[in-house]
């Protein structure tokens, strides 16, 4: 009987450590869920900076085209490139965004 009592015991003991195990597991996880929400909002921030900033490079080159009045071919040539660019960018965060999900 006291050979019962001592297995009942250490299997008593092990299930409550178990337990704490798996409730600290559960709040890691907790936490690990809201570090990465954070770093999705962080994602999209920084996507629509680069969104802007790409916009913003692009009006510049335009500009800059314009003002040196360059030939017809070279300055079709940029804006060609300037559009290829563009339609990468939007591939490589069409990939990023397809990846997340």
């Amino acid at each position: 009987m006291a050979s019962f009592l001592t297995l009942y015991h250490l299997i008593e003991s092990k299930l409550i450590k178990i337990k704490q195990v798996v409730e600290e597991k559960v709040e890691e996880n907790e936490t690990l869920k809201i570090d990465l929400n954070n770093a999705l909002d962080k994602i999209k921030q920084l996507e629509k900076e680069l969104e802007l900033t790409n916009e913003k490079n692009t009006i510049l080159t335009i500009t800059k085209i314009a003002l040196y009045k360059e030939d017809k071919k070279q300055t079709e040539k940029q804006i060609s490139k300037l559009v290829r660019d563009i339609d990468y960018c939007i591939e490589l965060l069409n990939r990023m965004q397809w990846k997340m999900e």
